[in-house]
């Protein structure tokens, strides 16, 4: 059960590598049904460490979790065994506990930010909590009440509730909290030494209001030179046989300096009641609000609480990706279930032609057991943001169900670029055999992706979509998908330390050209590195000895143990031991490979050709140039704070590649007739552009 195959920019998805991987996936298929951890916690809190996640949340003394899976979570114990005295007095005598702490470092130590007050007033305070080491292992050890930070009474039309920090890229901290009340959501600078109110600003900044209507919970994220507030809006925290009281969701609003002013995505003033809406009920999910952006190791992630209407109904925690497009705007992805590539249909954003379109199914049968129904009439739209941290060529493994009397076809958009999809019967809706499945080949890009779904001939359900990745012979270092004592370096390199692993999900084996296995190794230090299968203490596949030393500023290709023939779907564990320091890790190479290139396709008209120019996307470099005389046009390549923009003297049909010194793709555009089109959310480095005719 094949979709429609087709060419990209690097050669052709085979059928015999689609009908291999088909063949060989029944092994990982059960590996792949997605796992919601269902941990309880309220306006929750997360902090990356690099031997994991830390998690705290509401009412609970700041209490705190580890995990490193984001899956399975580990209770730590609590900082306090009740609310500290000063907090007590501050808010009348007594607490309703304490509330929505925010885990944040700043100065080389750690602070929790957290607050107290009294459900329905506004006789509040914000308080934090140092911490000089936090130890993964026991996070609850070793903090010192600071004391407030700062508090509101009922004369305030602002309540001191819900405190989130932010550190811009020149090193100043603010804090955003509030509040409910007409006063709306607030800032404040901070010392960051003392994690208390700055002297050379007192401002109090109002930088959101609805006007009397309820709006809390703000957390703060800068990404490409803007800043991104969002907020809790309506009936928050209605439990139980209360929970269809619930009306919470999450609203976001941008701003190019953090003070504001604050837009959404029409262009309205987030202090005139803006706001766009990211997330709100939806299928069993109740009120997802009360949430905190936060930076992961190569991309931000939000995590927020919700209630179960179908389960218990009581408060959970998702934990999501944010998915930014080419002109820096925040969507809401996938919570994690367990897989980095792989989306659940009921998680997407949905667009109904009429009412009763789409509707949330569940069964046993279905991953998660839920899946999307009656996606039948033209106009609707299922939209599933993904981040993907490896460009390149993918399969799309399409999980649905058919039971009616002829084959259905759906409309399947990767990043603009749509194909049609044949899904032959299945003999039975709601059932989601291992047989069910289209493969679907694409080009994905590094960072942000934007697959849609849309009914076209007959029906089908659907319910999750697998990304896998098409592997021939190299994998970027800087390709993996989470870790355990890695990180990405500010040249966008894989570090990874003694002890540490990075994981690649989903390699199609069946693919790689090679057993020869050499990898690309800077800032050695001794030690190994291994190619594992399944998991950190997997299989190992390869071997690397990693010499003592590397040569200055350069790769160092070492050669590695052969793999055995491998064959079928796998998930790569890149671990490190034995290594005094960080090593360093450029491309996985199977085989001798050429330098990479990127070089055009039968899609590209014949007699193309191409102009490189080296820029570095230090905001030191303003402007670069470069001609293309042999394309009959020229072209102007600017940079800004959010990326590029190239601006040509004769539109025409372009393909804009971004490649890293090491070869790697980075992103691609394409250009239709267009006399401007900007390329946005580049990491800092040192980027190849090659333009070609398209």
């Amino acid at each position: 059960m094949f979709g429609e195959m087709g060419l990209n920019s690097r050669g052709v998805v085979s059928a015999s590598i689609l009908a291999l991987t088909l063949a060989g996936q029944a092994a990982f298929a059960q590996s792949w049904y997605a796992t919601d951890s269902r941990q309880p916690g309220h306006d929750p809190s997360m902090y990356r460490d690099e031997n994991g996640y830390i998690l705290m949340s509401t009412n609970n003394n700041l209490a705190m979790w580890t995990s490193t899976d984001m899956v399975k979570w580990s209770a730590k114990g609590q900082i306090f065994n009740d609310s500290p005295q000063w907090l007590k007095d501050a808010v009348g005598g007594k607490t309703d506990g304490i509330w929505a702490p925010d885990l944040f470092h700043f100065n080389n130590q750690y602070g929790v930010f957290y607050c107290g007050s009294v459900f329905g007033q506004r006789t509040s305070a914000i308080g934090v909590a140092t911490n000089a080491n936090l130890n993964f292992s026991d996070p609850a050890k070793g903090w010192t009440d600071q004391g407030e930070v700062t508090r509101t009474t009922n004369s305030n039309n602002y309540n001191a509730i819900d405190a989130d920090v932010v550190v811009t890229p020149e090193g100043q901290y603010w804090m955003t909290y509030g509040s409910w009340n007409a006063g709306g959501i607030r800032l404040i600078k901070l010392d960051p030494k003392t994690g208390k109110q700055a002297s050379d600003d007192k401002t109090n900044y109002q930088i959101a209001t609805r006007g009397g209507t309820g709006i809390e919970g703000p957390s703060l994220i800068e990404h490409g030179g803007q800043y991104f507030l969002f907020t809790a809006w309506d009936v928050c925290c209605k439990q139980g046989n209360e929970i269809e009281q619930t009306t919470y969701k999450t609203a976001m609003g941008r701003a190019d300096k953090v003070n504001g002013t604050y837009k959404d995505r029409s262009g309205k003033e987030l202090n005139k009641s803006g706001g766009t809406i990211l997330m709100q009920r939806y299928s069993r999910y109740v009120g997802p609000g009360g949430g905190e952006a936060f930076k992961d190791l190569n991309r931000i992630r939000f995590v927020h609480h919700y209630y179960d209407l179908t389960g218990d109904k009581y408060n959970h925690i998702h934990i999501r990706d944010l998915v930014f497009t080419d002109d820096n705007w925040p969507e809401m992805g996938q919570p994690f279930l367990g897989r980095y590539l792989s989306a659940e249909a009921e998680h997407g954003i949905m667009t109904r032609a009429v009412s009763g379109d789409i509707t949330f199914e569940y069964t046993k049968n279905a991953s998660n057991g839920e899946y999307v129904g009656y996606i039948n009439t033209k106009g609707t739209k299922i939209r599933l943001p993904m981040n993907i941290m490896q460009a390149g060529d993918y399969i799309m493994r399409y999980r649905y169900a058919n039971g009616g009397d002829a084959d259905a076809t759906h409309k399947v958009t990767v990043n603009g670029k749509s194909q049609t999809v044949k899904l032959p019967k299945t003999g039975t809706w709601g059932s989601f055999p291992e047989n069910s499945v289209a493969m679907i080949p694409a080009t994905l890009e590094r960072g942000g992706n934007f697959i849609e779904v849309e009914p076209d001939q007959n029906f089908a359900e659907l319910d999750r979509i697998d990304f896998l990745r098409v592997i021939r012979d190299t994998i970027p270092g800087n390709g993996f998908d989470n870790g355990i004592k890695v990180r990405l370096t500010v040249d966008d390199k894989l570090a990874v330390k003694n002890g540490g692993y990075a994981i690649f999900e989903n390699v199609v084996t069946d693919s790689i050209r090679s057993t020869e296995v050499k990898v690309e190794l800077q800032q050695c230090s001794g030690g190994t590195l291994s190619i594992r299968e399944g998991s950190a203490s997997g299989t190992e596949l390869s071997k690397c000895t990693v010499p003592s030393s590397c040569a200055n500023g350069a790769w160092t290709e070492v050669n590695c143990s052969a793999t055995k023939k491998l064959s079928g779907v796998k998930d790569f564990y890149l671990t490190g031991s034995g290594m005094s320091g960080e090593v360093l890790v450029g491309n996985i190479r199977f085989g001798k490979v050429a330098e990479p290139s990127v070089s055009s396709s039968s899609e590209t008209s014949e007699g193309s050709s191409s102009s490189v120019a080296e820029v570095s996307s230090s905001s030191e470099i303003s402007t670069a140039l470069a001609q293309a005389k042999s394309l009959n046009t020229s072209y102007k390549m600017t940079t800004n704070a959010y990326g590029y923009t190239f601006h040509f003297d004769r539109p025409g049909n372009y393909e804009i590649f971004v490649m890293n010194p090491m070869g790697q793709l980075m992103a691609r555009k394409t250009v239709r007739m267009e006399s401007e089109v900007s390329l946005q959310g580049l990491s800092k480095g040192k980027y190849i552009f090659k333009l070609m005719k398209h």
